[in-house]
Parts: structure tokens; C-alpha cells; sequence
């Protein structure tokens, strides 16, 4: 096995593994406390729920601040489907989730510069791997780009 195709191989199980930590994160963040699974709540659970955190965040806030919170902006709701796009885009640039578009720009230059087809031409197998990583980079920047710049 070649040196360039163990490095790509490397490269995919280390994106592969950021994106697993990605989500075992984001999974642990909103659902501690069911285990992940909200499909076992009933409606009126899942609204009661909703409320005591709702409560409880503007307890916080007003404890801090002395006042009380503005009324949350109603802002574009999004699927579940879209944030799971935008976190894989994030794990495939590795970066951290939430980062401006700047951090973004640079990582995905970096990555491209690093990756880049041109730079593994040797053998087609080790540029078509190159080709089919700077594809999806591609993608995940066009797709935090699009998310960023609304």
C-alpha cells in the first residue's frame, strides 16, 4: 500500500470520526435527559417540557441581569434535515460548529491547498480519492456559505 493512499485513508477516518463526535455532541447537548429519543414523549411531554426550559432560561437571565429577557426574534425555522447538513459541513472542514465565515474560508483553503488533485497525480486512484475529498469539501463549503451569508 502506498504512502499517499494510506494518508487518504487516514484523511477520511479522521473525518469520519470528527463527524461521529460531531453528532454524539449535538445528540448529548438538547436530549440528556431522554437518552436521545423524544419519540418516546407524547405531545403534551414534549410541550411541557419545552415551557420548564423556556421558564427556567429566563429565570437565569433575569437572575443575572436583574431584568427581564427581550421576546425571542422569530427567526426562519429550520429542519433537522438542514442542521444535520450544516454540521457535517462544519465536522468535513474541522472546524467547530458555529464558526464565522472567515474560519470557514481559511479552512476550506487550507484543506483544498492540502488535498488538491493536481498535487496527487501520481497513481488515478490516489487522484480520483483526491478528486471525490475536495468534491465534498467543496460541497460543505458552499452549503456553511450559503447558511452564513443569510
Amino acid at each position: 500500500m502506498s504512502i499517499s493512499k494510506r494518508l487518504i485513508d487516514l484523511a477520511r477516518s479522521e473525518l469520519n470520526s470528527l463527524l461521529d463526535k460531531a453528532a454524539q455532541v449535538d445528540a448529548g447537548d438538547d436530549l440528556r435527559d431522554y437518552g436521545g429519543d423524544v419519540s418516546s414523549l407524547s405531545d403534551a411531554e414534549l410541550a411541557a417540557e419545552i415551557e420548564r426550559r423556556r421558564q427556567a432560561r429566563e429565570e437565569v437571565e433575569q437572575a443575572v441581569h436583574g431584568r427581564r429577557a427581550p421576546p425571542p426574534r422569530s427567526a426562519p425555522r429550520r429542519t433537522a434535515a438542514g442542521d444535520e447538513a450544516i454540521r457535517k459541513a462544519y465536522a468535513a472542514l474541522e472546524i467547530r460548529p458555529g464558526s464565522d465565515f472567515e474560519t470557514v474560508r481559511s479552512s476550506y483553503r487550507r484543506l483544498m491547498r492540502k488535498y488538491h488533485p493536481d498535487l496527487h497525480a501520481e497513481t488515478p486512484e490516489q487522484q480520483r480519492a483526491a478528486t471525490d475529498l475536495t468534491q465534498r469539501l467543496t460541497e460543505a463549503y458552499k452549503t456553511l456559505e450559503r447558511h452564513l451569508r443569510r
